[in-house]
């Protein structure tokens, strides 16, 4: 009997002990009436392991230039169509030799003249095309002793058809060229010869250079035929388009520099309005010659970014 009590009684403590720790878990409702139980303090969550992130991919750089010198190549060119022989020097980017990109092609008519001493026109460019880093090829054409053949009609036709029909396919059958970007500079008389090329090109309906860059032009020296041949291209155009560019560049001292006939070419074409052409012109604070370098430094800014 005695035995029977005590075992009752461990069963009733047993039973009590087992629901205060039910409550102290927030397991059941308390007791009507009694004394509020303590609230344990419940231990923060563990977070649980979230898998490591994957490493991040490497982005790929932009390829950038060389900052090296570009190389020259000489050559020269017999043309059928002057029956004169040329020297070319051909400027090549420091890039050129490691990839497969097409590149822009500058030709710059007076190649070998010094107009701004001690390098030759070419040598000046060159100088421009290194410390810009830019990604172009270009060609000097030399035989400037001919510039009063060459640059004149009517020998400019001839010289028109050697870079058209002879230099251009020569140089493109040995260097990688991007024939939308075909550029044709000159200064003064080659400056004039520029803008020769152009109207002869327009009146064509043929264009074999897409941008014209016209440096203190001698437009003056044939006035007549220039006017002559922009009007057989209005005609021949009769409004249609003219994707080319023409920048057209004189100093700023109308009795020495090619102020005036500059400015006449400029009025005469932009008042023409011919779809998709542009033409500009910018006058500097420099003597005749000097305009070259700046007017090239300029102009590959703008199209050769």
């Amino acid at each position: 009997m005695q035995l029977g009590r005590v075992m009752r009684r461990m069963v009733s403590a047993f039973g009590w002990a087992f629901a205060l720790a039910v409550v102290s878990c927030g397991g059941g409702g308390g007791g009507g009436g009694g004394a509020a139980l303590p609230v344990l303090p419940v231990a923060p969550a563990t977070p649980a392991a979230q898998p490591a992130a994957p490493p991040a991919e490497p982005v790929a750089e932009p390829a950038q230039p060389s900052t090296a010198p570009g190389r020259v190549v000489s050559d020269t060119i017999t043309s059928a169509k002057t029956g004169a022989t040329y020297p070319l020097q051909i400027y090549l980017p420091a890039s050129y030799d490691t990839g497969s990109t097409a590149y822009p092609v500058i030709y710059a008519m007076d190649g070998d003249a010094i107009f701004n001493p001690p390098g030759t026109r070419f040598d000046n460019f060159r100088q421009t095309l290194d410390t810009r880093h830019t990604q172009a090829v270009m060609v000097g054409i030399g035989g400037t002793s001919r510039r009063e053949t060459d640059y004149l009609l009517p020998g400019a036709r001839s010289y028109h058809d050697f870079l058209t029909q002879e230099l251009v396919p020569f140089i493109e059958a040995k260097y990688r060229a991007d024939t939308k970007k075909r550029m044709l500079t000159g200064l003064s008389l080659s400056g004039s010869m520029a803008g020769v090329a152009l109207l002869l090109e327009g009146a064509s309906g043929t264009l074999t250079f897409s941008y014209f860059l016209s440096f203190e032009g001698s437009f003056d020296s044939q006035t007549d035929q220039n006017n002559d041949l922009e009007q057989k291209m209005f005609d021949a155009l009769a409004g249609k388009p003219l994707p080319a560019t023409l920048m057209l560049t004189r100093c700023d001292n109308p009795r020495e520099c090619n102020f005036g006939n500059v400015d006449d070419m400029y009025k005469r074409l932009l008042a023409r309005a011919y779809p998709q052409f542009v033409v500009t012109e910018t006058t500097y604070s420099t003597i005749h010659v000097a305009t070259d370098i700046p007017s090239f430094n300029d102009a590959v800014t703008k199209l050769l970014p």
